[in-house]
């Protein structure tokens, strides 16, 4: 009797280490389900019976398992627009006894839809079906972004003539995006491409130059940039810029280099036709100028001995000449004074236009000596009197510092009170900036 006491203590301790030992395993296999998210389900054909470990419950989104899950609540949980997918897999493993695998969405209580994995075989001998359910829905977001990025990135070369590569030193071959292929006039992924072979793609008067930039970036270990020309299969030449970054392979195997490729053909030939109007237009405006300067500069003593005259005609035969007649003398003086200021106006213009913008020492007294004889004629017929006291020399524009006093002096002269001698004062000093009454100086620097 002791005897068969101790053998069924044995037992049952036996019993209690493997109860013990599968709740650990159970526990172990309940934390590895919730840790890759992947819950595990079977569901016996003969009675009907749906179970579900507690991961498939949170993957579905239940809050406990104190349901009994059942064959409707299995099959509304799928998305209705899977539901006949998944149930042809399932139907299809049980009739050829054999596995399944199939994507689909759920959706929650509460309306959200995820992704799920759903795999699993067909146990013949308990006439069942086991599966498990993981959800992907990160993963596919992910993978569809992926996809929705190439797509862009594919449709945004394609219409930037914008191609991608990349070149590892350990592999002989490069990588080309489409767009790569059609720049160089081929169908995408008709052909091998290699370091080496490459450079049968290019304009031979350009292979030595890309070579040379090519094999000193490789031995420099550093990016690169070069424009060349491409011969196409059906000999168009076309021209691009191509771009590479170096990238150090991370784990100490070598190098790589990023690449992009654009087909610069119309920005250059667009370049070239801009070019040739910038030349034209430069001609033309030579003409233009050499034109103004010579017509200006000509056309000025006639003009003055028309004036001359005609003020000569109007006072020193004032009595001769008829009311009609003075009326069409102060006419002509008139018009002949309108011809004047065009006239200086346009040799102003052809003066300052042929010089260039570069500031050289000015003689202020000079320049000024010259303005007025350029204005003898207005001066006298004003009876003006200038008193010019100018010494200093500054760094300036010649033709536009006697534009300035030119017209200052014009309009000094023009808007004078009748009957009074107008008198014109003209001096200068130096200052700092900084004792000059104006914003924007710089204190330090010396003014005229």
């Amino acid at each position: 009797e002791q005897k068969i006491i101790t053998k069924l203590d044995l037992e049952v301790k036996e019993k209690q280490m493997l109860t013990a030992s599968l709740l650990e395993r159970e526990a172990l296999l309940a934390n590895a389900e919730k840790i890759s998210r992947l819950g595990s389900w079977e569901f016996d054909i003969k009675s009907n019976a749906y179970k579900w470990s507690d991961e498939l419950y949170r993957i579905y989104g239940f809050t406990g398992n104190n349901f009994q899950p059942t064959y409707a609540i299995a099959d509304k949980v799928v998305a209705p627009e899977y539901r006949q997918k998944l149930n042809k897999e399932l139907t299809n493993a049980v009739r050829n006894k054999s596995t399944f695998a199939v994507e689909h969405q759920i959706v929650q209580p509460n309306g959200i839809k995820r992704y799920v994995l759903n795999q699993g075989y067909f146990a013949n001998k308990d006439n069942k079906l086991v599966g498990t359910v993981q959800d992907i829905t990160e993963l596919k977001e992910a993978t569809l972004k992926l996809r929705n990025n190439e797509t862009l990135l594919r449709e945004g070369e394609a219409v930037s003539h914008n191609g991608s590569w990349e070149w590892h030193s350990n592999n002989e071959y490069m990588l080309w995006s489409d767009e790569m292929f059609n720049i160089h006039g081929y169908l995408p992924h008709s052909t091998i491409v290699t370091a080496n072979s490459y450079f049968s793609f290019v304009h031979p008067e350009d292979r030595k130059m890309l070579r040379d930039i090519c094999l000193g970036a490789k031995n420099n270990r550093s990016s690169f940039k070069a424009n060349y020309r491409i011969i196409r299969p059906n000999g168009d030449v076309r021209y691009v810029a191509t771009t590479a970054r170096l990238r150090h392979d991370e784990a100490g195997n070598g190098y790589a280099y990023l690449g992009n490729t654009q087909d610069v053909t119309q920005l250059k030939e667009a370049q070239r036709l801009l070019e040739e109007k910038i030349n034209e237009l430069n001609i033309s405006n030579k003409d233009l100028e050499q034109f103004a300067y010579v017509a200006s500069h000509d056309l000025q003593e006639p003009l003055r001995k028309i004036r001359a005259f005609g003020e000569r005609l109007k006072t020193g035969f004032e009595h001769q000449i008829t009311a009609e007649g003075q009326d069409y003398i102060n006419r002509m003086q008139n018009a002949a004074e309108r011809m004047q200021t065009l006239i200086d106006d346009l040799l102003a213009f052809s003066k300052v236009s042929r010089e260039a913008k570069e500031f050289h020492p000015v003689n202020l007294a000079q320049l000024l000596q010259k303005v007025v004889h350029d204005l003898d004629y207005t001066i006298e017929s004003a009876n003006a009197q200038l008193v010019i006291t100018v010494s200093e020399t500054v760094d300036g524009i010649a033709a536009q510092l006697a534009q300035v006093f030119q017209n200052i002096i014009s309009n000094s002269l023009k808007f004078v009170k009748p009957n009074v001698q107008p008198v014109i004062h003209i001096s200068s000093q130096t200052m700092l900036g900084s004792a000059i009454p104006a914003s924007g100086l710089t204190p330090s620097l010396n003014y005229c």
